[in-house]
């Protein structure tokens, strides 16, 4: 996958850009790869360095040039170095510029799908890359890692739900020369506003629900709504935004282009409607225009309905018919993390990623009418992130649940005891335990349900680790389960 791309052609992009603040002194250069992670640095790689909330990559760039390379895009120029440097005004934008030159623009060779919203980006995402493997192969990229086109998740390739620019253009030159056509990507606010998307177009943009979350981050839910709407920036000429009509947060979008509206409300061109949910599946009726058909939905939740219309959403602008979608749909593959089943008998044991207010509330709203006994929650929020949506989780799981149980998510550098205080404010009502030790908190909900109770550990999901400080500690929800479960010799 090496290229040879000379340093002009980078410098050029980044000017026609408007990004070039100077441009390097000396002669031509030719690149062979591209990094913005210094211990990965290849020899003839363009180092790409810019200022990060939590790291300054020029403070690398030495490092850069002792493992081989030979050029960089800097917001500053460092003078203890002797490499050609192009200074830009923007490095985060200028890297995704320079990746996706010298991997060839691999988005140019796909389809592309970009999935962006509160909740529901992943399982969208992967319900829509099954859609789409009825056309061609199809991959999705996001909080899972890279799902290849055989839908299996590539070991190793967890992290954000948008990786870096290199990451990011380097995953769909991979894709594209292994024969992926349709690609679909996860796209968080945080790499809209930080432009790590902007070295590709997408052909479809899809916009789920807005609620709050990452305020911590952004100033205000105005400017959150915001960075999700600049997906709309990147679509190709002629691309298609799929919006959820039921969301009338996103009547803020700019108008223009081709649209296509997705939701349970009548006006919808996409629409599901006469839901029938379950313990374990979901009925409805698929509609496209004045077409219909039935749907048995291996996933559980409106929500998780609303997840397959958005996706399917996606499969009528790429061209399949209302029976193949609906047909599929009953084939969907369980959603690593989403309401997934880790136990059965005599109590129901389930794992969800659900971390906001929102999340939460609609998870556990569709649940209640399903449970024949009580309904034990195990949840936290975690470190250095929104701290106003800790006491607003506590006040909807209280509300809801028969027992709470309120312990640690991922601290971060914070105190854990600091961040349940917090979650516990917001508990008026309702019946609850802190256990700051998440797998003793396990351990407890497992020992107090009787059968026919549900326990939901929410807010880890997919995730197999802890971040305490700056360390992922090893950390399957999974394991945890079984071992106590064996441990205790529960049926």
């Amino acid at each position: 996958m090496q290229s040879r791309t000379p340093l002009s052609r980078v410098v050029d992009g980044i000017r026609d850009a408007g990004l070039l603040v100077a441009k390097p002194e000396t002669g031509e250069v030719t690149l062979l790869g591209v990094s913005q992670d210094s211990r990965r640095v290849q020899p003839g790689d363009l180092f790409l360095a810019w200022c990060g909330t939590a790291y300054d990559g020029h403070d690398f760039l030495a490092d850069a040039v002792r493992r081989g390379a030979i050029a960089a895009v800097v917001e500053r120029g460092i003078s203890e170095v002797d490499i050609p440097q192009i200074h830009v005004s923007d490095g985060r934008l200028a890297g995704s510029i320079a990746a996706d030159l010298i991997l060839d623009s691999p988005w140019k060779r796909l389809s592309t799908v970009g999935v962006t919203g509160t909740n529901g980006k992943t399982t969208t995402a992967i319900v829509a890359r099954h859609l789409l493997a009825a056309k061609a192969p199809a991959a999705a990229i996001g909080t899972l890692g890279l799902v290849g086109k055989d839908g299996r998740v590539r070991p190793g390739t967890e992290g954000l739900t948008t990786p870096g620019p290199v990451q990011l253009s380097s995953w769909l030159r991979g894709l594209a020369d292994g024969g992926v056509q349709w690609v679909v990507v996860e796209a968080s606010s945080h790499a809209l506003a930080q432009r790590r998307m902007d070295g590709m177009r997408f052909d479809i943009a899809v916009f789920t629900n807005i609620s709050q979350d990452h305020l911590d981050y952004h100033t205000d839910l105005q400017e959150y709504i915001a960075s999700k709407a600049r997906l709309l920036d990147l679509l190709k000429d002629g691309g298609t935004a799929a919006v959820n009509q039921d969301d009338r947060a996103w009547d803020a979008l700019p108008d223009g282009g081709p649209r296509v509206s997705w939701g349970f409300l009548e006006v919808a061109e996409v629409r599901g409607e006469a839901l029938d949910l379950r313990e374990d599946h979901s009925r409805f009726v698929l509609h496209v225009g004045s077409r219909a058909a039935p749907v048995r939905l291996p996933l559980v939740g409106s929500y998780n309905v609303a997840n397959a219309v958005a996706a399917a959403a996606v499969a009528v602008v790429a061209g399949l018919d209302v029976e193949e979608i609906a047909f599929r749909l009953q084939h969907t593959p369980q959603v690593p993390g989403r309401l997934e089943v880790v136990h059965r008998s005599p109590f129901l044991v389930l794992i969800d990623f659900a971390h906001t207010p929102d999340a939460l509330a609609r998870l556990l709203d569709h649940l209640r009418p399903t449970v024949r006994g009580r309904m034990i929650v195990l949840f936290g929020a975690g470190g250095d992130r929104d701290r106003g949506k800790r006491p607003l989780m506590g006040r909807v799981v209280s509300e809801r649940a028969d027992l709470a149980i309120v312990t640690s998510d991922n601290p971060r550098s914070e105190d854990p005891d600091s961040i349940i205080h917090e979650v516990v404010s917001g508990m008026a009502s309702g019946e609850f335990l802190r256990i700051t030790d998440r797998r003793a908190a396990i351990g407890r909900a497992l020992e107090l349900a009787q059968p026919g109770d549900l326990v939901l550990l929410a807010g880890k999901g997919h995730e197999r680790y802890q971040v305490v400080r700056e360390d992922r500690l090893p950390f399957d929800e999974r394991v945890v389960v079984r071992e106590f479960l064996a441990s205790t010799k529960v049926s």
